[in-house]
């Protein structure tokens, strides 16, 4: 059964999670937001303000938030910080605490916030359906990620060294375009579906990356393929790759495939 909502509707909302996302980057920037403050303005307030609008799968979103950005989220963190994909300053931390002095739990809130709003929004305009089921394949997932996380963390313990990897940004991405790659050879059509929105997701990172980079909340000492410019600030090309350009896609690959139904 469906829940369709009038398009006038939908139209409006589109509108009002843009304008909360422009105040977000506007009041990260004059009043200089740590990074977890700023993501409540990109991702939990939107997120929060569509789960408003009308019943929601809450089940699955947020069953596949705390899959995809708490655990999944926590194995890519680690081993991204390990290896110097990216860093914070701890100035820059809300909660001056790093899991095993590695991990920020700012990070992995804002992971969890991060995918929160790219499935609130998928379901919202793109997935209409009343069931809040959730995928039996949600155990192939949560399972092989559990036991990632233990043996990465037993390795850490015994041999540090050998988390760390040369491009550590550029391996990491690449292992994440398993599912897109292969839910876009089995399911053309879900494709479609998540390129309809990736142009939202673009904007929304864009602008978050622009603002983080503008204040500092973050920086890169690591090793990469390439660089973007913008005016005076740059990034690596990974970061333009696989967060600005492709995560929204990856997340949702994710998504269809442990949690919701490949539809």
């Amino acid at each position: 059964m469906k829940n369709k909502q009038s398009p006038k509707k939908l139209f409006w909302d589109f509108i009002i999670v843009v304008v909360i996302i422009i105040i977000g980057a506007i009041l990260s920037l004059v009043f200089r937001f740590k990074g977890l403050t700023s993501s409540l303005f990109f991702f939990f307030l939107p997120s929060f303000y569509l789960l408003c609008r009308q019943p929601k799968r809450l089940h699955r979103i947020f069953g596949g938030s705390f899959l995809i950005g708490t655990i999944f989220g926590f194995i890519f963190d680690f081993m991204a910080n390990i290896g110097h994909a990216w860093a914070e300053y701890n100035s820059q931390l809300v909660f001056p605490y790093r899991i095993l002095g590695v991990v920020p739990l700012d990070e992995l809130i804002w992971y969890f916030g991060w995918v929160l709003v790219i499935v609130t929004f998928y379901e919202h305009f793109l997935e209409h359906e009343r069931r809040d089921t959730i995928s039996h394949n949600y155990k192939y997932g949560l399972l092989p990620a559990l036991f990632t996380t233990a043996s990465i963390l037993v390795i850490y313990i015994v041999a540090p060294d050998k988390l760390v990897l040369g491009h550590t940004y550029l391996l990491l991405g690449l292992c994440t375009l398993v599912p897109f790659i292969y839910l876009t050879i089995k399911k053309p059509v879900l494709f479609i579906k998540f390129m309809s929105i990736s142009p939202f997701f673009f904007f929304l990172f864009s602008i978050h990356e622009i603002t983080a980079l503008i204040i500092g909340q973050w920086y890169f000492p690591g090793r990469y393929i390439g660089v973007v410019s913008i005016g005076n600030l740059s990034f690596p090309f990974e970061e333009f790759f696989f967060w600005i350009l492709m995560s929204s896609t990856i997340v949702l690959s994710y998504y269809e495939l442990y949690v919701d139904d490949e539809r």
